[in-house]
This record gives C-alpha cells, sequence and structure tokens, in this order.
C-alpha cells in the first residue's frame, strides 16, 4: 500500500504541510484501489533520523468536517486551540460545535462550579484564539454525548464547507 498526503494541486506535502490522505493499494484483487482519497488530512512529519527516506506521518488530523470555517472562508483545524482552553478552569471535558459561520457553541462539564472571573478568564481566552471572528456562547453540560459510531468528537461543524 502507498499512503500518500497530497495538497489541493495533488502535489506531494513537504514536511510540516497539511493535506489529503490518498492511498494505493495494487494488491487488493478484487478492485485496487488507485489514489483513493479517504476522506482525512494528515500533516507529513520529518523523515525518519535512520536515514531511511520513507514518508512519515506527523499526525492525523480528521476529516473535513472537523475544520473550523472562519468567515472569511479559510478552514483551520481546531483541536490544537481546545487542549488549551481546558487548562483554563474545572472543565472535564469540551466540545465545541460550530452553528454557522459566525457562532460558535463551547459545550462544557465541570468539575465544580465556575467563578465569574474564571468564566470571564475563559470567554476571553477563546474570543481571543478565534481572533475574535465568532460569537461565543458557553453552556454547561452534565454530560457530552458520543457520536453513533461510539467515539468522542471534541469539535463539530454544522457549517458546509
Amino acid at each position: 500500500m502507498i499512503v500518500e498526503i497530497l495538497d489541493e494541486n495533488d502535489q506531494p506535502c513537504a514536511p510540516g504541510q497539511i493535506g489529503r490522505v490518498v492511498l494505493t493499494d495494487l494488491h487488493n484483487y478484487a478492485m485496487p484501489f488507485i489514489r483513493y482519497e479517504i476522506g482525512d488530512y494528515a500533516e507529513v512529519g520529518e523523515y525518519c533520523s535512520c536515514g531511511r527516506k520513507l514518508p512519515v506521518l506527523r499526525r492525523i488530523l480528521g476529516r473535513s468536517r472537523n475544520l473550523l470555517v472562519l468567515p472569511s472562508g479559510d478552514l483551520i483545524w481546531p483541536s490544537y486551540i481546545l487542549s488549551n482552553w481546558a487548562k483554563l478552569g474545572p472543565i472535564l471535558q469540551i466540545q465545541v460545535i460550530q452553528r454557522s459561520v459566525e457562532v460558535i457553541e463551547v459545550r462544557m462539564v465541570l468539575s465544580r462550579a465556575i467563578t465569574e472571573n474564571e468564566e470571564a478568564i475563559l470567554h476571553q481566552h477563546i474570543c481571543a484564539d478565534l481572533k475574535n471572528q465568532f460569537q461565543v456562547k458557553l453552556l454547561y453540560v452534565d454530560e457530552i454525548p458520543r457520536a453513533a459510531n461510539g467515539k468522542y468528537e471534541d469539535f463539530i461543524s454544522e457549517v458546509v464547507v
């Protein structure tokens, strides 16, 4: 099997770049896959220090439905900032839902009641991380349900990309 990480022009991504995961499997005799796009995005890593020149995946980011759509139309991966928000208060679990291009809903399960000061700091950090481009709604819930497939999704976009 050949795994490629390709940019929007179907060119291989350089180390540090993010692109689409594309597979080629010529050993599937029933139906070979040739440049089959699986819908995932990944970041290409640096070459291995052992000296081999085989491609390295630094991280798998997810699917296009996991992209945050900015009001400008640009797309970003929100997962890198979510983990920072969880450190700003008594947060056990956090989920962000993009309701529209302008509205972000942050759902949180708390270990205790949040103070007004903690809430203000959290709201300020979220707005700053998102470059003040969204109306941010903070919601406190008892539980964040899992998706139909049983997985927990930390980010959900209801915006069509």
